[in-house]
């Protein structure tokens, strides 16, 4: 067992004044200072706080690796999101570049050897406006004719074999005849010269 400080104080004021203590409290204080320490309770406090640097330890290390796991989960989650909105901006990018090409709207001119199919004229009650009307696998001559008409003009083809290539054309009669050329015109296949009062199939 320890010397308690209250003994090491007297001690210490023995060695100076000791007239002032009895026999008995010097042999006392002596014996007191004499003892063992005891080694168990000293391995006990050891081992104590031993365990409670190795539990402070655990806790900082689990603190950290859950500090880790978050800004793993963080990292992953904000990736995900960038990714998402370099998506969306790429779909509705080529969907606005899409709307504004006239390709779009019309494919490339369909093999001649297929059957003749009648284009379709759709209105209001199919989803489209009345003044659309749908060319579907329908011959070039056909349908130049028609829009010819409706605009007024003449229609002269240069190359007899132009007048049987097939289209999928969309053609609204709001549009201007210039702009329906130049949308025709995009078709490699075709090329149409517009004159005042005149179309010409190059």
């Amino acid at each position: 067992m320890k010397p308690s400080d209250k003994s090491r104080q007297m001690f210490l004021d023995m060695q100076e004044h000791p007239e002032h203590y009895s026999d008995e409290q010097l042999e006392t204080i002596m014996d007191e200072l004499d003892q063992v320490p005891d080694v168990d309770t000293a391995w006990q406090q050891l081992e104590v706080r031993g365990e409670r640097k190795s539990k402070n330890l655990k806790i900082k290390k689990l603190k950290l690796t859950f500090n880790s796991q978050l800004r793993k989960i963080a990292s992953v989650f904000i990736g995900l999101i960038v990714i998402s909105g370099i998506t969306i901006a790429a779909i509705h990018f080529w969907n606005l570049s899409s709307d504004s090409n006239p390709k779009s709207e019309s494919s490339l001119p369909i093999s001649p050897k297929g059957e003749e199919t009648p284009f379709s004229k759709e209105r209001e009650e199919d989803g489209l406006r009345a003044d659309t009307i749908i060319f579907d696998n329908v011959p070039l001559d056909t349908m130049l004719q028609e829009i010819a008409a409706y605009y007024h003009v003449s229609l002269k083809f240069e190359r007899e074999e132009s007048r049987q290539l097939r289209f999928h054309f969309i053609w609204k009669h709001s549009e201007s005849l210039d702009r329906v050329v130049e949308r025709l015109n995009n078709f490699e296949a075709v090329n149409i010269v517009r004159e005042p009062e005149k179309l010409i199939v190059r």
